[in-house]
């Protein structure tokens, strides 16, 4: 399983399915940020919780908020995003479907829609 984990500020975070994962394989408390799942590991402990996640099979990827937001353009069906005002704007579901500029996108909607088959096992 592949998760994405966002920095923000001293933490990395998760968000969903993979704080879900990230807090069960840690034995951390899960969270909720907005109505969304979250787990954050500090950013001190990285390599002994990115080497304990291994060993359960989670292969953890970070990711920074601007490349996740180009890879969320990237992957967004051509239908579902566009430019509104010169700003790059994409369709997600948040109590409804909306309309939101790519730059105000959620942590936990850049780690839903992040295209996952772009990330490489290593």
């Amino acid at each position: 399983m592949k998760v994405i984990l966002q920095l923000n500020g001293e933490f990395l975070e998760a968000y969903g399915n993979d704080a879900e994962a990230v807090a069960k394989a840690l034995s951390i408390v899960l969270a909720t940020r907005g109505n969304a799942p979250m787990a954050g590991i500090s950013v001190h402990r990285r390599d002994k919780d990115f080497a304990a996640l291994r060993a359960v099979g989670i292969e953890p990827h970070e990711v920074e908020r601007e490349a996740g937001l180009k890879a969320v353009w990237r992957r967004t069906r051509q239908d579902f995003k566009g430019t509104v005002d010169g700003k790059r704007t994409v369709v997600v579901f948040r109590d409804s479907v909306v309309l939101v500029p790519l730059d105000d996108l959620r942590p936990d909607e850049i780690a839903r829609l992040y295209p996952r088959e772009e990330l490489s096992s290593a």
